[in-house]
C-alpha cells in the first residue's frame, strides 16, 4: 500500500514539473512577444499610420501613441497585428509548440481581441473562439 502512495506521489510530483515547464515555455512566448516582436508592431504600425495621413484621418503622434497604447495592453494583440501582416511569417505556424501557444494565447485572451482580427487569421488559429 505504502509502495502504491509514493509511486503515485511520484506520478503527481512528475507531472506537475511538465506543467511547470510548460508554463515557463508559454511565459518565454509571451516574453518574446513583448521584448521582439512588439517594437516591430509599433515601427510598422507608425509608418503605415505616417503614410495614411489625411484630413480625415490626421494621425497625429497622440493618435499614433493611442494605437500603440492600445496594441501593447494585451499580447494577443500583438501577435495578430504580428500574423496578419506577416510580421510572424506564416511558416512560424507550422511548428506544433508554436502554434499551441499562439492557440492558447488566443483563447486565454479572447476578450482583448480585436474585432476585425477574427476573419484575417490563419484557418487553424480563428476557430479557438
Amino acid at each position: 500500500m505504502s509502495e502504491a502512495i509514493v509511486v503515485l506521489a511520484a506520478i503527481i510530483l512528475l507531472w506537475m514539473m511538465w506543467r511547470l515547464y510548460q508554463a515557463k515555455k508559454y511565459n518565454a512566448f509571451i516574453d518574446w512577444l513583448k521584448i521582439d516582436i512588439a517594437p516591430k508592431v509599433f515601427a510598422d504600425l507608425n509608418e503605415k499610420l505616417s503614410a495614411q495621413r489625411s484630413d480625415q484621418a490626421p494621425n497625429t503622434s497622440e493618435h499614433i501613441e493611442a494605437t500603440q497604447l492600445f496594441y501593447q495592453q494585451a499580447p494577443v494583440r500583438i501577435f495578430e497585428y504580428a500574423i496578419t501582416h506577416e510580421i510572424i511569417e506564416p511558416q512560424w505556424l507550422e511548428n506544433k509548440s508554436n502554434k499551441r501557444h499562439a492557440s492558447h494565447l488566443l483563447f486565454v485572451q479572447s476578450q482583448f481581441r480585436t474585432k476585425h482580427s477574427h476573419s484575417l487569421l490563419p484557418k487553424e488559429l480563428s476557430n479557438t473562439n
